[in-house]
């Protein structure tokens, strides 16, 4: 055997001996870590769990699972535990398990309601669990973010989309009304008036300086056939955020399904200026509403409302009444 062989040979037996020595080490660090990791067994949901579902049907969708024992087990947890994880019993890792939390799921479910909404795969705790008389004593306040106040209003079934409004949905707010405009009439009729409150660029008559009359002027003339009322709707508000319809709220809902509510009151939530807007509304109109689409992202437009002339042409066929009437006097 030759020199640089006997060499290779030996670099090749370090190169073992290294390598071994160093996975032994690895091994040795991985078992310490692994003897300072517990895991313990806990109970998981399977899937969602809305709020106030019964513990009775929310126990299918609820399985064992595992979790980290530092996770569950400190002061005060209320985590479901049923002690260490099978792999770990009998075993040379930590198996201490979790003695002082609560172990019972029939008891924590028995006769409660979830108290809120619960995730998938989200560990079950005993105060996730409360009985249908605390749910139903939760404040409608508590569900209005910062900034917010709630202001409600009673519109009929049809006014409130067949009673199909459920809270959580979002709506439009329109407003319709007849206006009077008898007082502007009477100030365009009479000319001194019309000078002192409008200026002098509404003094005349037309275009031309004819009038029907030597008495008369046109723009008297023309406020002669208006109506002394328009009436007029205009979508005032969009996309607001419903609260509560009736006894069905946010923070307790009903399973009223596709069943229409009727007349209820609808309680939204918006800033107290469109609060403000919203009670003048209510006192100087009717409103009604628009019901929009769930998890769809909402456009909003610009509303220029909508008079008696969109519906029938009135102004229109007024305003050629009156260009007949004065083209007939002309020279």
């Amino acid at each position: 055997m030759g020199r640089r062989t006997i060499v290779l040979v030996i670099a090749l037996v370090l190169a073992a001996v290294s390598g071994f020595a160093i996975w032994r080490y690895l091994s040795s660090i991985e078992s310490e870590i692994r003897a300072d990791i517990s895991e313990v067994r806990v109970y998981r949901t399977t899937e969602l769990i809305e709020t106030g579902t019964s513990g009775e049907d929310s126990r299918g969708l609820i399985e064992e699972g595992l979790a980290l024992r530092e996770s569950v087990v400190f002061d005060g947890s209320t985590v479901l535990c049923l002690g260490p994880a099978a792999q770990n019993e009998g075993g040379d890792l930590n198996v201490v398990g979790c003695p002082e939390n609560p172990r019972d799921l029939d008891a924590t479910l028995a006769g409660n309601v979830a108290a809120g909404p619960i995730s998938a795969q989200q560990v079950i705790t005993t105060d996730q669990w409360i009985s249908p008389a605390e749910i139903a004593d939760i404040s409608l306040s508590e569900s209005l973010e910062q900034g917010q106040v709630a202001v409600a209003f009673r519109p009929d079934e049809v006014s409130a989309v067949g009673g199909f409004i459920r809270p959580g949905d979002r709506i439009n707010l329109m407003a319709s009304s007849s206006v009077p405009i008898n007082q502007f009439l009477a100030i365009v009729s009479d000319p001194d008036l019309r000078e002192l409150v409008l200026g002098g660029a509404f003094v005349g008559g037309g275009t031309s300086g004819e009038t029907l009359d030597p008495d008369g002027d046109t723009v008297t003339e023309l406020a002669a056939t208006l109506p002394g009322a328009m009436d007029f709707l205009q979508t005032f508000m969009q996309d607001v955020e419903v609260i509560a319809v009736g006894p069905d709220t946010l923070p307790a809902r009903i399973p009223t399904g596709l069943t229409p509510q009727g007349a209820q009151i609808i309680v939204l939530q918006v800033t107290p200026q469109q609060a403000e807007l919203i009670q003048f509304a209510k006192d100087y109109s009717s409103v009604s509403t628009m019901l929009l689409p769930a998890d769809v992202p909402y456009t909003p437009f610009d509303s220029v409302g909508v008079i008696i002339d969109d519906l029938f042409t009135l102004v229109d066929r007024i305003q050629a009444q009156l260009e007949d009437t004065l083209g007939g006097t002309g020279n």
